[in-house]
């Protein structure tokens, strides 16, 4: 466990800790949904091409406080999701074929500021803030068709660069119920880098993501 992801989780854990001295209210649960993008934006060229690979959920817990500022409110979340890759090389002169598959377990540690546009029943709202994704668990599944053929596992892959990447969010959305409140919304990131070695044009972080989630929390208002 990196000094990071020690510091990421402690972060996230003393906003849990916290915020039930200082809010006027507090609620928590489980958060999920659908990618509507892959993560990885891919070129079909020479010498290897790629496919983007996304398992199309994320999950994760959730918490929301209210700040004693403007009426807002503070959301942390913490969402996993597989991404990877499909990539292949043609036999060349100078290089034999292969086919490899490349999957990664990524969690987003999310922050947003949330406002509410209206009060009357169903609680629209728009919010905004920041992410940090942390690929953990990475592989790639190297098959040479030979002869003769050969498999090959490794644990770190060559064109991962940055195994932390940051971006900015921005949600909208509606709320339903009291105690137990359910609410769907639309979630945008935009992230502000690229995770792959640019020694390898063919493949990108993708800069524009978006997805469908619902939260189910609980607790008071």
């Amino acid at each position: 466990m990196t000094i990071f992801h020690l510091a990421a989780m402690r972060y996230f854990g003393l906003i849990l800790i916290a915020a039930p001295m200082f809010a006027q209210s507090f609620s928590f649960g489980v958060k999920g949904g659908v990618p509507l993008t892959d993560a990885f934006s891919t070129a079909r060229r020479d010498p290897i091409s790629y496919s983007p690979v996304t398992r199309r959920y994320t999950i994760g817990p959730t918490a929301e406080i209210d700040l004693p500022l403007l009426g807002l409110r503070l959301e942390a979340d913490v969402l996993y999701r597989r991404i990877g890759w499909d990539s292949a090389r043609a036999a060349t002169r100078l290089f034999e074929p292969f086919q490899s598959t490349a999957r990664f377990g990524a969690w987003d540690f999310v922050a947003l500021a949330k406002h509410r546009v209206r009060r009357a029943g169903i609680h629209a709202y728009l919010g905004a803030g920041g992410s940090i994704r942390r690929l953990f668990t990475t592989r790639e599944n190297f098959f040479f068709p030979g002869p003769p053929a050969r498999f090959l596992t490794k644990q770190l892959t060559d064109e991962i660069h940055h195994k932390n990447i940051a971006g900015l969010v921005f949600s909208a959305g509606i709320e339903l119920g009291g105690g137990l409140r359910v609410a769907p919304e639309f979630r945008y990131t935009r992230w502000l880098m690229n995770n792959i070695h640019a020694g390898f044009p063919n493949l990108s972080t993708q800069a524009n993501q978006a997805e469908i989630l619902v939260s189910l929390t609980f607790g008071r208002r």
